[in-house]
């Protein structure tokens, strides 16, 4: 038998071998499973990796209120106030996960939320909506009146004489409310304190924050922990909460950040049951997320959770701001914004709050469609596909007796001061074909890939013979395997004896 015989049957026969050993392991492997384990390896080769780094991305729309009746209610013709709302006014935003380290288990990385902000007027109410006028209520003086009240009641008295020159409504700029908010009294007391002068929403609420996760990766942990937070800036408590953790039950109040998510990618395989939590930096606290119903989205079977839900009640720890007890569907941020204001969240329009905001104004109109914020997870893969985080900043404002007519007028109501979508980016193509193929063929695959590798190992061996036996077509091989080597064919001869013809000669 020739070399080149011998190095065809060797490998045809290392084929086969491959391909049973291939069977063998399907055998006891579901292939989703499989897929899975790799994915949360996150190697820096996966095709998820680049579209996490520069992440979060999408569209910031913000929506600030025009109150068109100020005169009016200040001089008592009118007892509500009536708002108009200018927006969407659109940011792009594009983020940044700096990887700090990684090994098998677990990854750091510091998040830059707002690396890129960049104003869209194409996408804007109007191109030039930044320099339209509009008047809003002076919250630094209802803000200021709030904690007065709450911390020194008694310095009520003389508190309007100390701001007599500050007026209770203000008028300027979209630009001004959004990035340059400030006032006299503030830029006083920001001389002597360490109170900040600038209380402008967008100028504070896009600051960069510390945000420094450490989160479990790989399939030593089990796959339904993946990108589960350990830590945050090295500690387990959120750490503008820490001070005020001594008043409550820790296990009540969402500031525990471990096993919540950072809201970028989610274990594999979430079912309508997976306790789903997300750290929501800018609130400073854990949001739970309420699992609502099945979609289809873009093709896919996808989970829709809520951030929150209609006349949900407050954890006891932020139920309460600045001694105002906060209605349904509301809850503190005091901790967590510029100046330890007095603050409280809630969705747009006061959707889904138990405050009855149309005994105060006129001009909301609150709905699910617009103003309830959502996720789209699509399950398999725990990769959202689509995001609307909404909410709306809010001062609650308590009984102002005490204080002068003008701030009277606002007691016990909730003054928005802007609300503002977070609207995910369209996910790149290569991520988009990742679950589709995770969800479309890996998860019905096997049977077939399990079949093809027994006929491929079976055509191996088959080859590997008829290469020994000199390339014989597969009807020799047939009938040497069935009939066994008979030797060349046998042809059964009859021979005749030739006969000569007499000759007659005749002789006359």
């Amino acid at each position: 038998m020739r070399f080149a015989q011998w190095v065809k049957i060797v490998l045809c026969l290392v084929l086969a071998a491959l391909n049973v050993y291939l069977f063998v392991m399907s055998c006891g492997v579901e292939y989703p499973i499989l897929v899975a384990r790799e994915h949360v390896r996150f190697r820096q080769e996966m095709p998820t990796m680049d579209s996490w780094i520069n992440s979060p991305f999408g569209k910031l729309k913000n929506y600030v209120f025009n109150v068109t009746n100020a005169e009016e209610f200040r001089s008592g013709r009118d007892s509500k106030l009536k708002v108009e709302e200018i927006g969407p006014i659109v940011y792009k935003i594009v983020g940044l996960n700096d990887v700090l380290e990684r090994n098998a288990t677990n990854i750091k990385y510091r998040k830059h939320r707002y690396r890129i902000v960049e104003f869209l007027p194409e996408e804007s109410v109007a191109p030039d909506v930044l320099n339209w006028t509009i008047t809003s209520t002076n919250n630094v003086i209802l803000g200021a009146a709030t904690k007065l009240k709450h911390t020194l009641p008694i310095a009520a008295f003389g508190f309007d004489a100390a701001l007599m020159m500050e007026d209770i409504f203000v008028t300027d700029s979209v630009y001004y409310f959004l990035w340059e908010f400030t006032r006299p009294l503030l830029q006083s007391i920001s001389k002597v304190s360490n109170i900040r002068s600038n209380v402008a929403v967008l100028y504070n609420a896009l600051k960069e924050k510390e945000e420094v996760y450490s989160v479990k990766i790989g399939p030593e942990h089990g796959i339904e922990n993946f990108f589960r937070i350990e830590t945050l800036n090295n500690e387990v408590i959120i750490r503008e909460q820490r001070p005020h953790t001594f008043r409550y039950d820790s296990g009540s109040c969402p500031f525990n950040v471990t096993g919540a998510l950072d809201n970028s990618l989610f274990p594999p395989f979430v079912q309508p049951d997976t306790p789903l939590d997300i750290v929501a930096i800018e609130s400073c606290r854990v949001l739970p997320l309420n699992f609502q119903r099945r979609e289809r989205y873009n093709g896919l079977d996808i989970f829709r959770y809520t951030l929150l839900q209609e006349n949900q009640k407050p954890p006891g720890c932020l139920d309460t701001s600045y001694g105002v007890k906060l209605h349904d569907g509301m809850f503190d941020v005091s901790q967590c914004v510029i100046n330890d204001a007095p603050s409280a969240f809630s969705m747009p329009h006061f959707y889904g709050s138990s405050y009855n905001w149309s005994e105060h104004y006129e001009g909301y109109t609150p709905n699910a469609e617009d103003h309830e914020p959502y996720i789209l997870l699509e399950p398999i893969t725990g990769i959202p596909v689509m995001e609307k985080y909404r909410f709306q900043s809010n001062i609650p404002i308590p009984d102002l007796r005490g204080f002068s007519n003008r701030l009277r007028r606002f007691s016990n109501m909730m003054i928005p001061s802007f609300w503002y979508e977070f609207e995910m980016g369209q996910l790149p193509g290569f991520v988009t074909a990742l679950i589709w193929i995770n969800v479309n063929l890996v998860a019905h695959m096997q049977p077939y890939c399990m079949g093809l590798f027994l006929l491929v190992a079976l055509w191996s061996v088959l080859k590997a013979v008829r290469v020994a036996c000199d390339d014989v077509g597969y009807m020799g091989l047939f009938r040497k395997l069935c009939c066994g080597n008979m030797g060349a064919a046998t042809a059964l001869e009859t021979k005749f004896q030739a006969t000569t013809p007499s000759i007659h000669v005749t002789v006359k």
